[in-house]
């Protein structure tokens, strides 16, 4: 069956490691679109994250953010599907995290990136590539107590991000968030644990989307690398794994292809879309 969509993540996917898009994979979306199938980018970020990403790729019309928290039609400016964490479990996770220091916590919210004053010295040794310090670290929403700010705000929370290069603290705050009932703490990236509301998941979006669009799942091709990208993988006509992923993406996946850092995606779609 001729594929109508192609999705990708982007950190580790469309991403390389210095958290640009090579020419080769912009290239190859370029020639996608031509044959009229859909770029769309579904990624962990919040969509103003996501965005330059988009453009690159000539995907502006639809994205999956927040790990499929949001669904979004931006043609139409309709939100297509969207989920939150309730009240309750982002106290837990504030009281959490603020037991610990060294790391930075951000909490994604339709207005940016929320964090404390607290943690955002931490923000350029939390583990995240030059680029994206350089690209998001302006954008921050800085403030002295997150609750507050949202209460004020009537804002709600997709997820919240944690990130730290100290792996074993990293790994006792995973273990404790997964603790929290109705939360799931991911690890998509080894200095990187995001905690989404359980049910949330980029298949659950991408299902989302393709009812919104009358596209059926296995007219879709899916490229990705990390945990948090699985449930979308699985329920994909076409299964791609880049050669950099995690060996639980790999063994679900019908093709592997070359690292990010080689334009993997590029060959995905040259060789399975084109």
């Amino acid at each position: 069956m001729a594929i109508k969509m192609i999705v990708t993540d982007l950190d580790g996917t469309l991403l390389n490691t210095q958290n640009t898009i090579s020419e080769k994979n912009k290239a190859a979306f370029k020639k996608a679109k031509e044959k009229g199938i859909i770029p769309v980018v579904a990624t962990g970020r919040i969509d103003k994250e996501g965005w330059f990403a988009a453009e690159a790729i000539g995907g502006t019309d639809y994205m999956l953010s927040g790990n499929g928290g949001v669904v979004r039609d931006y043609k139409k400016d309709i939100v297509i599907f969207e989920d939150a964490l309730s009240k309750e479990i982002i106290r837990q996770i504030i009281e959490l995290v603020d037991q610990y220091d060294g790391i930075f916590v951000q909490a994604h919210t339709i207005h940016g990136c929320v964090c404390t004053k607290k943690t955002f010295p931490e923000m350029p040794t939390a583990g995240w590539a030059d680029e994206y310090v350089r690209q998001f670290k302006e954008q921050q929403i800085v403030v002295e107590d997150i609750e507050d700010y949202l209460d004020k705000n009537h804002l709600e929370v997709s997820k919240f991000v944690i990130s730290s290069t100290d792996f074993d603290k990293l790994d006792e705050v995973q273990k404790r968030a997964g603790e929290i009932v109705d939360l799931v703490p991911l690890r998509p990236m080894n200095y990187c644990l995001e905690c989404i509301p359980e049910g949330v998941d980029k298949g659950l979006g991408l299902t989302k989307l393709c009812e919104y669009l009358g596209i059926s799942l296995t007219e879709v091709m899916v490229i990705g690398d990390s945990d948090n990208d699985l449930e979308m993988i699985e329920i994909a006509g076409t299964k791609i794994a880049m050669g950099n992923a995690y060996d639980c993406v790999k063994t679900i996946a019908d093709h592997i292809v070359s690292t990010n850092d080689e334009d993997g995606v590029a060959e995905a779609i040259e060789r399975f879309a084109l």
